[in-house]
């Protein structure tokens, strides 16, 4: 299981950067040049999120998800020497769809995110879970190994 989720997190944590893409550059776009409502509604559900008629929240979230994407692709080179990155990743990624999820089912002007929040929490955070913490679990580094910052002495 080690050896193939090994395998698969560089393509894992690439497809995780071009989901967020694929999603929040179009979110950025529509939100910046207020055109999201100009989408059938089904589709603006999808990107209306934020305070009402005011696309400031989705424009900055968007620009964060976009420079997340991009050290996301950076990660993926070297999966293990961005450790601290691919935890922040997922922890902030599963809080952030675990507390969209309650205000979806627990606020009535939130019920239509229902679904996609479900799509977009376990499309973006289960398969890349999937990979990394079974990497991650079997290349622990001590703090204090010297190896860790590149001295090759014995300790």
């Amino acid at each position: 299981m080690r050896r193939r989720a090994e395998a698969w997190l560089p393509l894992m944590i690439r497809l995780t950067a071009l989901g967020y893409l694929a999603f929040f550059v179009p979110n950025l776009m529509l939100a910046a040049t207020d055109r999201i409502s100009t989408l059938p509604p089904l589709l603006g559900r999808l990107f209306d999120w934020g305070g009402r008629g005011d696309p400031a929240v989705a424009v900055m979230f968007c620009t964060v998800y976009v420079v997340w994407a991009i050290f996301l692709f950076r990660s993926a080179r070297d999966p293990s020497a961005n450790r601290l990155f691919l935890d922040f990743n997922l922890t902030a990624n599963a809080a952030h769809f675990a507390v969209m999820l309650v205000m979806a089912v627990t606020m009535p002007d939130e019920h239509q995110h229902i679904a996609g929040v479900i799509a977009l929490g376990v499309i973006s955070t289960v398969p890349l879970a999937a990979c990394w913490l079974p990497v991650r679990s079997s290349k622990s580094v001590r703090l204090d190994d010297p190896r860790r910052l590149g001295n090759n002495r014995p300790a």
